[in-house]
Order: C-alpha cells, then structure tokens, then sequence
C-alpha cells in the first residue's frame, strides 16, 4: 500500500546522533554534541551558500557575453546553526550565533560541518559540486553497492 499524502507529510524522519569531537582539536577533544540530519530544503540551501549560483547573459547583438558567479562564504557555521541541537532536536542555535560561531575554532566547526554532510547523506552532493566526482560516478556507485 502506497503512502497517502498526510502520512507522507507526517513521517518524522530526521534522525538525531550523538557525535563526539575527536581528541586532537585542542580544548573541543572528548566534547560531544547532538545533530540532527539537515531538511531537504536545508541542503539545497547549504548547496547554494557553499557553491553560489553562476548566472550567464548573452547579448547577441552586441556579440557580448556576462558570466557571473556568488560567492557566500560562512557556510560551516549555518550548518551547525541549522543541525546542533540537544537530545529531543531542539535547535542549540539561531540564526544571529552564526557570526558567534564563526569566531570559534576552525578546525572544530569544519569538523562539526562535516559530520553534518555525512549524516545528511550529502556528502556525494558535495563531492559533485566540488567537481570531485561526476554525477555518473556516483550513480554508479550507488549500483554497486
């Protein structure tokens, strides 16, 4: 039986984990902290801060052409943003911590952030957009396995 459209909507399929930071970025080493998997409205946006949009006009009259491209760097600290959160999924942090959490150690949150991909299954969507695998690399991938 298929899903109806209200059970569909209704599913609660975020997960939430426990992850702990590793013993070697110094004063954050045996923290631990929940996160819970990013919306799919959330990974498109991480993909759009991380990666920007390119934009292209062609003017065929005057054979010219403009490429541009948006650049929005802070991406790190959104995701802990959108994912950190206690043991129910209650969000640790709102939107106006971002600059707060972008004065913490680097090397942490980048840590943090990357669990985050992983555990949102984003970590293919990554890798494509970064150029570092095509999108039929990792559809292969997917068969394989």
């Amino acid at each position: 039986m298929s899903l109806t459209r209200d059970a569909f909507l209704a599913l609660d399929d975020l997960t939430i984990k426990e992850i702990e930071l590793p013993a070697n970025i110094p004063a954050w080493g045996g923290q631990k902290i929940h996160i819970k998997q990013l919306t799919r409205g959330q990974q498109d946006s991480y993909l759009k801060r991380r990666f920007g949009e390119t934009r292209l006009k062609q003017d065929s009259k005057a054979k010219q052409q403009e490429i541009s491209a948006m650049n929005i760097y802070g991406h790190d600290a959104w995701l802990c943003v959108k994912s950190c959160c206690d043991e129910t999924g209650k969000p640790l942090f709102t939107d106006k911590d971002i600059d707060a959490l972008n004065g913490k150690s680097g090397e942490a949150i980048g840590w943090i952030a990357l669990q985050i991909i992983a555990f949102s299954g984003m970590k293919d969507d990554d890798a494509v957009a970064k150029g570092e695998k095509t999108e039929e690399q990792v559809v292969a991938e997917e068969i394989k396995n």
